[in-house]
Parts: structure tokens; sequence; C-alpha cells
């Protein structure tokens, strides 16, 4: 009986050492070093890439211009858009410039050279246009209106228009100090307010109208109006500088008149429309005609004058024909205009 316990506990003891050992064997710990796993090292990015995608529209309209070409004046490749106007440039390489210069053509388009703004990586949503040249568009009153080809010598001009909403300073008196009449006031002042969202087609408007006695020396952002009496003038209605900052309008009182009504409202609307960038056209119909109607109306725009002037009123100051930007308006020098 006492040999028969001793096997039985040095068997027990053989299980335990084995069950112990069996536990070392299955464990956690373990001689053999972990490894970390390495991260892919990511691609370069190229810090001169760069891509622009937008639409083609007819400044003419707004319609899409599917099939219109866009061409850098670089070596990159020119694009043409798709079917609803859509296009993209890019280039692993920056461009030339920034502003960088591209063209924008077609079939029945006028060329429309154009500066964009460059950023690197991707810039979408960027909108650029060109003249359709087809009716009611006349490239012909275009330039007559906007570029003087009519009667201004050394024609054809830059766009003259004005970037930023005028004011008007228009003087009570003449030159020799008298009043003029509030009836001349009256209809001078509601054709000052008709004429600069009328020749803008909206985009600018009359920042301010102010009256006074005194002369004013000339300012930037204003238009000053002066009222003259010349008993021996009988021709001239007035005269101005054409798109002139700071700008300038004489009206000659009782010249152009119709007994009482001795400033036609007509008068006024054809000076502010040089004073606004305008030359004058040959069609009797327009405002810009260089003669009056002999009835003294109060005036208004052709459609011919609202749809072209709409047209010179989308480009910047300094624009050359056909149609070229400048790439800043740094880059244009004025060239002082009088215009009757």
């Amino acid at each position: 009986m006492i040999l028969l316990t001793i096997q039985r506990r040095r068997a027990a003891a053989v299980v335990a050492l084995l069950w112990s050992v069996a536990q070392i064997a299955c464990g956690g710990s373990s001689s053999s070093a972990s490894t970390t796993p390495t991260t892919p090292t990511p691609p370069a990015v190229n810090p001169n890439a760069w891509s622009v995608a937008g639409q083609i529209v007819a400044t003419n309209g707004g319609q899409s211009l599917g099939g219109a070409q866009v061409a850098p004046s670089w070596g990159l490749a020119a694009v043409t858009a798709d079917g609803q106007g859509a296009f993209q440039l890019s280039d692993t390489t920056a461009p030339p410039s920034n502003p960088y210069p591209v063209s924008v053509s077609g079939a029945g388009l006028v060329t429309h050279n154009i500066w964009v703004s460059w950023q690197r990586g991707a810039r979408s949503g960027v909108t650029i246009d060109a003249i359709r040249d087809a009716p009611p568009f006349s490239m012909d009153f275009y330039r007559q209106l906007v570029r003087g080809t009519y009667d201004q010598p050394g024609a054809p001009y830059a766009v003259f228009r004005w970037m930023d909403s005028p004011s008007v300073y228009l003087k009570t008196g003449d030159q020799n100090g008298r009043p003029v009449e509030p009836e001349v006031l009256a209809v001078v002042k509601d054709a000052i307010q008709r004429s600069v969202p009328a020749w803008t087609s909206g985009r600018l408007s009359l920042a301010a109208l102010e009256t006074g006695t005194d002369s004013r020396s000339p300012a930037t952002g204003w238009i000053n109006i002066d009222i003259r009496r010349d008993p021996n003038e009988k021709r001239i209605c007035g005269f101005a500088n054409i798109g002139a900052n700071p700008g300038s309008i004489t009206l000659n009182d009782d010249v152009c008149s119709c007994g009482s009504n001795k400033i036609p409202g007509a008068v006024v609307l054809h000076e502010m429309g040089h004073a606004l960038g305008f030359f004058h056209v040959p069609d009797r119909g327009s405002i810009m005609f260089p003669f009056i109607a002999g009835d003294c109306p109060a005036g208004r725009l052709s459609d011919a004058e609202s749809y072209h002037a709409a047209i010179a009123y989308s480009r910047p100051r300094g624009n050359l024909e056909p149609d070229r930007d400048p790439s800043s308006l740094s880059q244009f020098t004025y060239t002082l205009l009088l215009a009757r």
C-alpha cells in the first residue's frame, strides 16, 4: 500500500512536469525578435504641376461655345472644348509668366487674347469668352463706337471704358458766375443719372451727383461738367474728353435748343457717352451720331449702341483690336482725346 502511493505521487509529478513544459512551449514569450512593418514612401509631388478647367462662352449671349480652341502662347498644346464648351489645360511645368497668355478662337468667333492667373494644383470654374461674329454684332459698328474708326484721327484706339462707377460734379453757374435756369439743370441731371447704367449695360452706376457754384479741380473718379454761355457759339452743343479719368464735359447753353429746353437730354447723353469711352458713329438713329435731331429729344441709346457698348464694358480698359486684353491696367497708356 505504501509503495503504490509513492508510485502514484511520482506519476503525478511527471504529469505536472509535462504540463509545465507544455505551458512554456505554447506561451506568449519567445526567444525570436519581432519585425515592425515599414510604411511605403509616397511618390514625390511636383510643386509646379497645375491644371485649369472651366467653360468657354459667348461674350454676346452667354451660350456655351462647343468646339472653340484654347491655345497657350508658349509650347503647351492647344485644347478643344467639348460640346458644352468645357475645357482643361494642364502641365507639369509652370507657365512662363503669371498671369499667362492664351487665345480663344474658333469658327465664327473673334479671337480673344486673354491672361489667366496661374496657381499650383487644380483650378476649376474658370469662364472665358469670345465674341460671336454674327448679327446683331457688327465689327464695323463696334470699331466705330468703341475704337473711333468713323471720324477720329489716329484710330483704332484701345477700349477707353471706366473700370469703376464715376461720380459727377455739375457746376450750376456759367463761366461768368450767372446761375443756370433750374429747368435746364433738371434736364441735365436727369440725363446724367440715366447715362451711366445705359452706357455700361448696368455694370456701373452713378456713384454720386453733386452740384455747386464753385469750379472744381480734376479728381480721379470724377467727371466735372461745366455749362457755358457764349453768344458767338452757334454750332457746337458741347464737348468732352473721351474716356478720361478724371473726366471733363462742357455743355453750351442755348445753342442746340428748343425754346426753354436749352440743353436737351440727348446732348447730355451724347457727351456722357464720350466721357465713358465712346466715339461718333454714322448711324442717324444713334445718340453718338455727330448731329442732334432738331426736336431736342430727351435721348436714348439705339439698340445697336446698347448691344455693342455692353461688349466694350465686358472688356478691361486698354483692350486692343481685334480683341486683345492687356496683362494689367498698368500696361495701358491713355491718349487724351477731345470730341464734340
